[in-house]
């Protein structure tokens, strides 16, 4: 869950998990899937590729905001029902904290051939706590010191969101990722990285993102990288309290 509102409720895409509750986003996976050649079938039916990135299909608007990945870094239920600060935009922003950087609406944005550079990296290091407790399938997908990709200096082109530089990256270094449209947010819902799911680890599990330190409380596809940003997409077990993202605190839990 690309929790970019806070796990527990999914996120756009973008790096934080949505407000959803955690029974509208198990809705959510529940909803049509591309199906890929691979030998392992996730818990919704869907088969989960190890080789090519796999998109469901732009959900209704009443289940659009599963994944925290568009506001907040997160996926929980929690997050739903919290007294979070009021929406500022169409797509149900909350207030961005002053000196960090707006919302990029991406149909508004142009990907030109300017190039830049920003370092880039995918951890679930959070689960090695807790790997005794995970199912046999979980465990198998887990590498043994929690990377999935360890920092990488690499070249974006002026105008890409951080979903851009994160669909690129996992197609070119063949790892495994699935995400979901949610229109109401307009960014895309990080559901799994290398076949690591939201919910794998828990009720408040999911994928969450990180740029420069700062858990963006909107979708990653709304991020427009800038030339020397730090991306981290990283795996909360806890809402973000075990990865320095506490929604909870920010919401006021």
């Amino acid at each position: 869950m690309d929790m970019h509102r806070r796990v527990g409720s999914r996120r756009d895409t973008d790096g934080c998990l949505c407000h959803r509750r955690q029974s509208e986003q198990r809705a959510c996976a529940a909803g049509s899937h591309h199906t890929c050649h691979d030998n392992r079938t996730g818990g919704n039916g869907s088969i989960r590729c190890d080789v090519c990135i796999t998109a469901v299909i732009s959900r209704t608007a009443d289940h659009a905001g599963d994944n925290t990945d568009d506001n907040t870094g997160g996926n929980t239920a929690e997050q739903a029902a919290t007294t979070a600060p009021k929406p500022t935009d169409a797509y149900r922003t909350e207030s961005v904290p002053e000196g960090k950087p707006q919302p990029q609406e991406p149909q508004e944005q142009t990907i030109t051939p300017e190039k830049h550079t920003c370092t880039f990296s995918v951890s679930c290091a959070s689960v090695l706590a807790q790997k005794d407790t995970l199912s046999a399938s979980v465990k198998e997908v887990v590498p043994d010191d929690g990377v999935i990709l360890p920092p990488l200096s690499l070249f974006f082109n002026e105008g890409e969101s951080v979903f851009d530089v994160l669909a690129r990256v996992c197609r070119e270094q063949h790892i495994h990722m699935e995400y979901t449209n949610t229109p109401i947010y307009n960014s895309a819902y990080i559901e799994g990285i290398g076949n690591l799911y939201e919910f794998d680890c828990g009720a408040g599990s999911g994928w969450m993102y990180r740029v420069n330190g700062w858990f963006p409380n909107y979708g990653s596809s709304r991020y427009a990288v800038k030339d020397g940003d730090v991306i981290e997409w990283l795996y909360t077990c806890d809402l973000g309290r075990d990865i320095g993202g506490n929604y909870g605190a920010q919401t006021g839990e």
